[in-house]
């Protein structure tokens, strides 16, 4: 299928986000870390960090006081990359700042562990008292010490479960729980840190300058996680409005609403959304749209896989429904007139919208679909009047057909990849999955010619 020139532009300006400011990129987000980290480097060395060449023990001090400081400032962005604030999300997507949570905090464990490794032995070499004896008069002499090693603690368990819960794939509520620690752990190091910090003493600008970061940090929280979806609420009045099976273990939830055309949800994206009965006020989960909005309401489907999605056929209509959001840059242009969409499993409940969306706009549309079985293909019935209505085309690559069972990796080597779709190399390709499925088709696709720029991904996980 070829397009005029002029209307794959116009189909593509559909599909862009009217709401990113140009700005809004990775380089700013960069730029506005590093300045900070800039300035507070500034303050050290002028407070305290010239004196790091007159011994051993200010050498210590000194690289602990900096650790200090530097570790406490990116545990504040942790907390920005663990909120999905919307600028942050819009410069970078949801994915690269999964990476950059993780590898954020892995930087903040390092400094904070050095910072403490550091002072102990910076005011060792000073006082002349062994590991214990140091630690005890920490204790015991230091307004705010044993809070900052409670934090410290705190910092190191976050760290260790997380690992533990990426690896044993256990539930979201878990994982949810685990990271509210983090705001104690910054509340106990924050105290210790303005109370005791030898760069604050005699230092009212750097103090003032420390207040304006947490109240930053604090205010965007606020502004974006709290009151940002109450307005929401308070404009559209979301609410249940019903709850349909779709397959094996997968419901859908509709949610209406007021004035649902002015609500900038797109086909692709994705929101965190809060049912607000007895059992889930307290849990907010992300889920993607899966149906195009139609002003009158909206889908996102759901599998069972343990806790919330076990109970969500319970749902019952009339349930309010705050929305935070919308997230996710799976809507931007496709870099081609022919584009491929990738789904493995739910992964399919983006894909779905998207496919009727790019079709509607006159892309070439063609979709891979893997799942366990047929009786796990959700969306069936929509994708194959979409290929009837549409033209567009759909495969469903199942792992367990007539009685047979197959690699579910093989679907995605190369080869099969070419034989299925053979004109691959001309196509942009949407993908979302599991991690798994991610990784094992980046490679693919780079393999059977399709460079990296035309490739968006969308990975079903927390942080």
């Amino acid at each position: 299928m070829s397009l005029p020139a002029a209307r794959i532009k116009n189909a593509a300006a559909t599909r862009e986000s009217p709401s990113r400011p140009s700005w809004l990129t990775p380089g700013f987000a960069y730029f506005v870390l590093v300045a900070n980290a800039f300035v507070i480097l500034g303050f050290w060395w002028l407070s305290s960090g010239f004196e790091i060449a007159r011994s051993s023990s200010d050498f210590f001090n000194g690289v602990g006081r900096v650790t200090g400081l530097l570790g406490t400032y990116l545990a504040l962005w942790q907390l920005l990359l663990m909120a999905r604030l919307p600028w942050l999300e819009r410069c970078f997507g949801l994915e690269r700042m999964t990476v950059l949570h993780r590898w954020n905090g892995y930087l903040v464990l390092g400094l904070l562990l050095g910072h403490g490794v550091f002072q102990t032995l910076g005011y060792q070499l000073g006082d002349g008292k062994d590991v214990a004896g140091q630690l005890a008069d920490f204790i015991t002499s230091y307004q705010g010490l044993l809070g900052a090693i409670v934090a410290l603690g705190l910092f190191v368990a976050i760290v260790v479960m997380s690992v533990t819960i990426a690896r044993r794939h256990l539930a979201y509520e878990t994982w949810y729980f685990i990271h509210l620690y983090a705001y104690l752990a910054i509340a106990l190091a924050f105290s210790h840190q303005i109370a005791t910090g030898v760069d604050f003493a005699g230092n009212p600008l750097f103090i003032a300058y420390w207040y304006a970061l947490y109240a930053a940090t604090i205010g965007s929280l606020i502004v974006f996680r709290v009151l940002e979806p109450l307005a929401l609420y308070s404009r559209h009045r979301f609410r249940v409005q019903s709850v349909e099976k779709e397959a094996r273990g997968v419901f859908s939830v509709y949610i209406t609403g007021r004035d649902l055309d002015r609500f900038g949800l797109e086909a692709g994206q994705f929101a965190i959304w809060r049912f607000l009965d007895a059992k889930r006020w307290w849990q907010a989960h992300p889920f993607s749209l899966s149906a195009v909005p139609d002003g009158r309401r909206l889908r996102i489907t759901i599998k069972n896989i343990g806790d919330f999605t076990a109970g969500v056929h319970a749902l019952r209509p009339g349930t309010p429904v705050l929305i935070d959001g919308p997230f996710g840059k799976f809507t931007e242009a496709p870099a081609s007139p022919k584009v491929l969409l990738i789904a493995g499993g739910i992964g399919i409940t983006p894909i779905r919208p998207l496919a009727e969306g790019m079709a509607a706009d006159g892309f070439d549309v063609r979709v891979l679909y893997r799942a366990h079985g047929e009786g796990d293909l959700v969306f069936k019935k929509e994708l194959d009047a979409l290929a009837a209505g549409h033209g567009v085309h759909v495969d469903y690559l199942l792992t367990q057909s007539g009685g047979r069972q197959l690699n579910r990796e093989s679907w995605f080597a190369p080869s099969t990849i070419r034989r299925l779709v053979p004109d691959i190399a001309d196509r942009a390709v949407y993908v979302c999955g599991p991690s798994g499925m991610m990784r094992l088709l980046q490679s693919s696709l780079e393999a059977v010619g399709v460079p990296p720029e035309r490739i968006r991904t969308e990975v079903f996980r927390f942080q």
